[in-house]
């Protein structure tokens, strides 16, 4: 039972990180595009600067947390299957992802305290906030590793229910092709429209609640074929 309760823990931090991402967002308020005019995103950064960066403490808040899930989701996978190379490459990807996000929104977070505390480079604002809009673009790209794996691995090991092998395919599927989309410059589809960003991130979201509540409920198979005595111990 101790092993289960720990997984249910990297459940909770699923969930947490999703809440986290999701009040993150909220307090970021309404941020302009990566294509929009050196002006718009500048006055954005000067006139929120308190927001953005608690929004990014959150966010950082959020990535520790998504760590800590993507590492519960991988022991559950080894244990359930351990002649398979998926686990491993499930939490790699999930490290990945931290790192990439991680590093992203530090570096967004330092940029908007340096550009507001020094007014005189607010002109050079438009640099930082695409490049880092960018960046978590094309992270769509490692956050379909993990994804894959885990659809890989729930197949094999039937550790959760087979929808949840292809949505987790799905969602790998959407991540990978809303990363081709940092070639458009302008509109729904350009690196932080609406496209892109909210549709993979919505579903990706989803896909993590319902993990983390199988985490949760212990349904995992060495839960379910352990014995009465050793289950009411």
């Amino acid at each position: 039972m101790r092993g289960g309760h720990e997984l249910r823990w990297g459940g909770l931090a699923g969930i947490g990180a999703v809440v986290f991402a999701i009040i993150a967002r909220l307090v970021m308020g309404s941020t302009p595009r990566s294509s929009d005019t050196m002006g718009v995103i500048a006055a954005y950064m000067n006139d929120n600067r308190g927001r953005i960066l608690l929004a990014v403490l959150l966010y950082a808040i959020s990535i520790a947390l998504f760590l800590w899930f993507g590492a519960a989701l991988a022991t559950a996978f080894r244990r359930a299957d351990d002649t398979s190379d998926m686990p491993t490459v499930v939490l790699a990807g999930f490290t990945l992802v931290a790192a990439v996000t991680f590093a992203a929104i530090s570096m967004f977070g330092a940029m908007t305290y340096a550009l507001t505390v020094h007014a005189g480079l607010l002109i050079l604002a438009a640099v930082p906030y695409s490049a880092t809009t960018v960046m978590t673009t094309i992270a769509g790209i490692a956050m379909a590793l993990p994804l894959a794996a885990a659809a890989v691995s729930i197949m094999r090991s039937k550790i959760f229910p087979m929808w949840m092998a292809y949505f987790a395919g799905i969602v790998a599927l959407i991540s990978l092709v809303s990363a081709f989309t940092v070639w458009a410059t302008k509109g729904a589809w350009a690196p932080g429209g609406f496209i892109p960003t909210y549709i993979p991130l919505v579903l990706l979201a989803v896909w993590i609640l319902a993990a983390s509540g199988l985490l949760i409920r212990e349904h995992l198979p060495m839960m379910r074929t352990r014995s009465p005595h050793i289950m009411g111990a």
